[in-house]
């Protein structure tokens, strides 16, 4: 009942605007750690328009939908405000530590010529300001979409314009 909740709620433009608020304070946040750390890098994507569009396609299934339906829809309540609010944030660190750990399981599982990367604690602490930007989301909207979307957005940003692509060869 939960997830099909989160997939058909459809968020007001005030929920919308909220999470903006929330993905532009991910932004201050990470673009500098990013660039010090030299996990972004202004590039071009080099591939052709049909392959963005499929690598497009592949990063909203996944990660995007399918990281947030596991570790925003599946792990965190729908309305925290429905809790103690001590219960919603250790079930929101649990979730939030989850989703950072995935990553280098991923790496090692799927794509182990990246695992230094997945690995890096700069990669990782970007990794946690998405997840808690993703949660944030979550909670205004009580809906996937806005999830998907910052998190799909920050993924096809970083691999087509900001040396992604490259770091993940």
């Amino acid at each position: 009942m939960r997830v099909v909740a989160a997939l058909t709620t459809i968020p007001g433009r005030r929920e919308w605007g909220r999470c903006a608020l929330a993905y532009g304070l991910f932004l201050i946040g990470a673009v500098p750690l990013g660039f010090l750390t030299g996990l972004l890098r202004p590039s071009t994507p080099h591939m052709s328009a049909p392959q963005m569009l499929l690598t497009a396609l592949i990063v909203f299934v996944h990660p995007a939908l399918s990281e947030e339906l596991v570790f925003r829809v599946l792990l965190l309540p729908r309305d925290p405000a429905s809790m103690r609010r001590s219960r919603a944030l250790s079930i929101s660190a649990v979730a939030l530590t989850l989703y950072v750990a995935a990553h280098p399981l991923n790496a090692m599982l799927v794509r182990p010529q990246a695992l230094a990367l997945f690995l890096s604690p700069a990669y990782l602490a970007l990794a946690a300001l998405l997840g808690a930007t993703c949660t944030a989301a979550y909670f205004i909207s009580r809906s996937i979409w806005p999830s998907v979307v910052i998190h799909w957005l920050t993924v096809i940003v970083w691999l087509w314009f900001l040396g992604g692509q490259a770091l993940l060869c």
